[in-house]
């Protein structure tokens, strides 16, 4: 083995002479074979030496390459989820103001019932304090799945106050069923309300927050609900449902009957409540005297204006206590019962009419005495 390497050493390596001319003169440089051999092992190992340093210039190169894409990967899903984030974030805050806009309407529309409508204000409200939870768990939100939870709970909170919104519009409802059919009892419609119903504007003003391009259709007809039913209520605050007096009894009911003077078949617009000598009379519903002083056969005679076509009439009084033009809150002390006029005893002839007819006043206190 070694004489077959000094061989190729001594054919391939053989001493040379390397010749150097510098200013005219001839210099010679021997080379031996080791001196070939090391410059030949320093030259290979210098080109095995940028052969690897190349290959891992250019590995490194395309790791920094594939690094960069990643990250600019890695970027662009960061930039798309904090997009989908915010997206979701502004919905979620959207649909948090609008909740917050239909619990204040569910608000002002309980603010606004009648007080015959007494809903359960702690039962209807209960989302208020979920919504307050969940804007909190809105504001702390990092993560796309605890925003989904939010907006799981805001559907939920949303579906609980359209329940409440219907609920709402079904009470309105029942009131105005009951209020329609005590007056069908007394032969006296809504319609005839409402066609002498006036809303007194006497007083009134505000700042004007108009909602017709606010509110959604379904909530423009609970307003329009609220509205009618409120107006019914109004107009039937000074019916006269009372009876006028406090210790009477009924001496004679509305209708065809004998007169108990003259004996003969008559009709009797009203009832006769008899009672003590001045046993005080008091007015079943405000209103305005329009009339008070004698009045024929009446005696001692009252008549009250109490607006939206009703009135009231009272004969045979021992003594008026108001004058004419007077206003009159309910159970304010009219007059005392007595015997003046065409009367038998003592006793309060009593007459309730609507739109200049007279009803029976028994008839509207049995229908709406409960009802009001």
């Amino acid at each position: 083995m070694l004489s077959w390497l000094n061989k190729i050493y001594k054919n391939y390596l053989p001493e040379r002479q390397l010749l150097i001319r510098q200013h005219g003169e001839v210099k010679y440089v021997n080379i031996t074979g080791l001196t070939q051999l090391l410059l030949l092992s320093l030259t290979t190992l210098a080109f095995i030496w940028i052969v690897y340093s190349s290959s891992q210039y250019f590995s490194l190169n395309q790791k920094v390459s594939s690094t960069h894409n990643t990250l600019q990967q890695s970027q662009q899903h960061l930039d798309h989820l904090t997009n989908e984030y915010e997206q979701k974030h502004h919905a979620l805050n959207k649909e948090l103001n609008q909740l917050q806009q239909q619990q204040l309407f569910l608000q002002n529309i309980l603010d606004s019932f009648p007080k015959t409508i007494n809903p359960d204000s702690n039962k209807t409200l209960a989302p208020s304090n979920n919504k307050i939870l969940i804007e909190e768990s809105i504001k702390n939100a990092s993560l796309l799945d605890e925003m989904q939870t939010s907006k799981n709970e805001l559907l939920a909170v949303k579906l609980k106050q359209e329940s409440n919104l219907q609920q709402l519009a079904i009470q309105l409802h029942e009131r105005k069923s009951i209020l329609d059919k005590a007056l069908s009892s007394t032969n006296i419609t809504n319609e005839m309300i409402k066609n002498h119903f006036s809303m007194n504007t006497t007083a009134q003003g505000g700042p004007l927050y108009d909602l017709s391009t606010k509110a959604t259709d379904k909530q423009k007809n609970i307003i329009d609900q609220l509205i009618e039913l409120k107006e019914l209520e109004t107009a039937l605050q000074n019916v006269p449902v009372k009876l006028p007096a406090k210790d009477y009894y009924i001496s004679s009911l509305y209708g065809y009957r004998k007169d108990p003077i003259s004996k003969r078949r008559s009709m009797h617009k009203g009832i006769d409540m008899a009672g003590w000598i001045k046993t005080q009379i008091f007015a079943p519903a405000s209103g305005t005297i329009k009339r008070a002083g004698k009045n024929g056969s009446y005696g001692n005679f009252i008549e009250i204006d109490h607006l939206n076509g009703f009135s009231t009439r009272y004969g045979h009084l021992y003594k008026i206590k108001v004058k004419k033009g007077q206003t009159v809150t309910k159970n304010d002390v009219i007059g005392l019962m007595g015997s003046t006029g065409r009367s038998t005893s003592t006793h309060l002839h009593y007459e309730l009419m609507f739109n200049n007819k007279t009803i029976n006043p028994l008839k509207i206190t049995k229908a709406l005495e409960n009802v009001l």
